[in-house]
């Protein structure tokens, strides 16, 4: 039996305001997992030609009241190389497995559909999709980067898998006062998808780490704009006849919320080489600005939670619950976790 596990990591770029960027997947965590050797691949699931999944780019800014920024433009790559397209559809090297989607209606997201399965694309080992955006303000302009890592792997027996979908058409992001998303926790065994004889437990990222939310114990999950400040994230634990088969975290994006946390990071990158000879770290001095305006807006300390893919802590639980003004996330920490780490600020007022 194996645990799944998933998460997030929101890259920023500070330059005319403050934008965050993540890349959402209504359908959850995305994976392909294969069967066979390389030379003779049998199987491929789940099979995207069939599901066709969406990646859509949520960016928010401080310089925007609302909350939503909407690009001028965006790219896209697939392991580093531009995916090119005619019309919507993906040309070339990847000719037919992407389509662009692009904000229209109800739709305030550009997006990437991927339409046909991509392992063999990525040479059976895990994918990364990245979009960078053209996002302008007045005279000035950025470029506002976000990418997602699919895994890629031979099938193993009868694993499970646990990942949180949107239980609307919300993509995870709250964007009225009032208003709220669902989040539903779904469970597969080889690709299909299980029902009977789980139970759930929520738990929602605080100050100083994961608190078990009482009662939650459904399948599903409402989240309300009073719920969080700017972000919010959750984690469902799922057990089968009692036995804990794996865990997800999602997070949740407040676009409606008056404040923003401006996080900051040194370099802006957020980039840590295994290479001692470069980066070897990350310092977050935050603060919270109003949005739309990109100003200070409030005097405060920051909690900072260093955790791993899996949510589980990388630093102490002193330090998790002490107030400072910044917090460095460090090579150790990212050889710990065996990979990339992500960060939690919650401002103390």
């Amino acid at each position: 039996m194996s645990s799944a596990t998933a998460t997030r990591t929101i890259k920023f770029i500070s330059k005319a305001g403050t934008y965050s960027a993540v890349i959402m997947c209504p359908d959850g965590d995305l994976y392909q997992e294969w069967e066979g050797t390389i030379n003779d691949v049998t199987n491929i699931y789940p099979d995207f030609a069939a599901s066709k999944p969406i990646l859509y780019f949520v960016c928010t800014s401080s310089r925007v009241a609302e909350g939503i920024a909407t690009p001028d433009s965006i790219d896209y790559y697939f392991n580093g190389t531009k995916i090119s397209f005619s019309g919507d559809t993906s040309t070339g090297t990847f000719a037919g497995l992407f389509k662009k989607i692009a904000p229209s209606g109800d739709n305030l997201y550009y997006g990437l559909q991927i339409v046909g399965n991509i392992a063999a694309a990525s040479g059976y080992a895990p994918a990364v999709i990245k979009m960078v955006a053209k996002i302008s303000y007045g005279t000035q302009s950025d470029d506002i980067q976000a990418d997602y890592t699919i895994p890629i792997q031979q099938a193993t027996g009868t694993s499970y898998r646990v990942t949180i979908a949107a239980g609307d058409n919300k993509n995870f992001v709250i964007t009225e006062k009032g208003g709220s998303v669902i989040l539903k926790a779904m469970a597969y065994q080889s690709s299909a998808a299980i029902t009977k004889n789980l139970t759930y437990q929520w738990e929602k990222m605080g100050a100083s780490g994961w608190n078990t939310l009482a009662g939650k114990t459904g399948q599903t999950l409402t989240v309300a704009e009073a719920d969080i400040d700017t972000y919010g994230e959750y984690r469902v634990t799922v057990f089968r006849d009692g036995a804990e088969i794996g865990k997800d975290i999602q997070g949740v994006m407040d676009a409606s919320d008056p404040y923003d946390i401006d996080p900051h990071p040194t370099p802006e990158d957020e980039a840590i080489t295994e290479d001692t000879s470069g980066n070897g770290q990350v310092t977050y001095t935050p603060v919270v600005v109003k949005r739309g305006t990109n100003t200070k807006a409030l005097n405060t300390l920051f909690f900072f939670v260093i955790k791993d893919a899996a949510g589980v802590y990388l630093n102490s639980q002193s330090d998790r619950e002490t107030a400072k003004a910044s917090c460095a996330v460090t090579r150790a920490h990212c050889m710990q976790a065996g990979g990339d780490v992500s960060i939690t600020i919650t401002a103390q007022d």
